[in-house]
């Protein structure tokens, strides 16, 4: 059992440059298709690190050691140095994915390089950072759980899906925005509840395959093969709720044409479910490139708000335009935009509502 708090993969990040200032090896626990793996290759890659990833489910005991040879000078026997093990002193990660998948006696293996830094004679240079990834046997994935000798070694983190982080990430993954309203409206959904194991299910969704379904989506419209491709993702139960979602969104007219009409006329298009208004959202986002895009989409929100139900159309808009704003921000457009009649006219004055909302509460 893990007695340890859970971690965002956002709140991970923080933490992996104080691990290496330290040299702490870090364990990172948590269900298949969370992103352990990811984290590490993006942090590597981030600080231009080089690399190293052992899966000890590949490897014997003595390659970790290095094979034997006999030194005919000394008739002593000694040990090859791995080739995968770093020679100079550039920063490295060394990184033991699947660490519980492997054996006992193969876990064991690795003990003194995790705590000593060395194999046999073999040193880590200065700069090498041992890290660490795997299932809990709960998780449904092959694993043989740890031992306390290997578990006093580590620092430990238990990785779990995030949902807003997650779609933090995916507007900036291209993933398209039926899945990214999907886990908007259906946060639950991003991974499977209690794991596979749990669960008695063997396909269940993870961001790992949530990534995937975006892949399909771009590649066909064919719904044959969409449902086919989406049920061996995600799951038979997970993958008629999405499906019933994207029919939602869509009945939404093409951005294209929602952008060459008036903002209100535009505005009546758009269906009265809240999945086609967070579908809105996110596709305006993805669809603006040129100024004139970020200006006409901000008039439609601003639009699709004076329609008087019992949606939350007003905190759609408000995270559409933010969204908006940032993109505009990233793309260097974001002085141009604050010019504009237009964001004066809509998103001043929304700021000023928003200020004498406060000071009447």
């Amino acid at each position: 059992m893990l007695n340890i708090v859970p971690t965002s993969p956002k709140q991970a990040v923080r933490f992996l440059p104080v691990a290496y200032k330290l040299k702490l090896p870090v364990f990172f626990w948590g269900k298949p298709g969370v992103g352990k793996s990811d984290l590490i290759r993006g942090f590597a890659g981030a600080e231009r690190m080089d690399l190293i990833d052992l899966r000890l489910t590949t490897l014997e005991s003595c390659d970790l050691r290095g094979l034997p040879r006999i030194n005919h000078e000394t008739g002593e026997t000694e040990w090859v140095r791995p080739e995968f093990l770093p020679r100079n002193d550039a920063a490295a990660v060394i990184f033991l994915d699947e660490l519980t998948a492997a054996e006992p006696r193969i876990q064991a293996s690795a003990y003194q390089l995790i705590l000593d830094r060395s194999i046999g004679k073999h040193r880590l240079p200065d700069q090498a950072w041992v890290v660490g990834a795997g299932n809990a046997p709960e998780d449904g994935a092959v694993s043989y759980g740890m031992g306390t000798a290997l578990a006093d070694r580590f620092v430990h983190l238990n990785v779990i899906a995030n949902p807003d982080d997650w779609i933090e990430w995916a507007m900036t993954a291209d993933i398209v925005p039926e899945v990214i309203t999907f886990i908007r409206v259906r946060p639950e959904m991003l991974d499977s509840c209690g794991g596979q194991e749990r669960t008695e299910q063997l396909v269940t969704p993870s961001p790992r395959s949530w990534a995937r379904v975006s892949r399909v989506l771009k590649e066909t419209r064919d719904q044959r093969a969409r449902s086919i491709a989406v049920n061996g993702l995600v799951g038979e139960a997970v993958a008629i709720q999405f499906f019933h979602t994207l029919e939602e969104i869509g009945q939404l007219p093409p951005i294209e044409r929602l952008l060459q009409m008036p903002a209100r006329q535009a505005a009546r298009q758009v269906p009265a479910t809240i999945s086609a208004l967070y579908g809105l959202a996110y596709s305006l986002v993805a669809y603006a490139s040129e100024l004139r895009h970020f200006e006409l989409s901000i008039e439609l929100l601003d639009a699709v708000t004076g329609i008087q139900d019992k949606l939350p159309r007003k905190e759609i808009q408000t995270l559409g335009m933010e969204l908006l704003l940032g993109k505009a921000h990233c793309g260097n457009l974001f002085h141009a935009l604050a010019k504009s009649e237009t964001y004066r006219r809509v998103y001043k004055g929304k700021a000023r509502e928003l200020v004498d909302l406060g000071r009447a509460a």
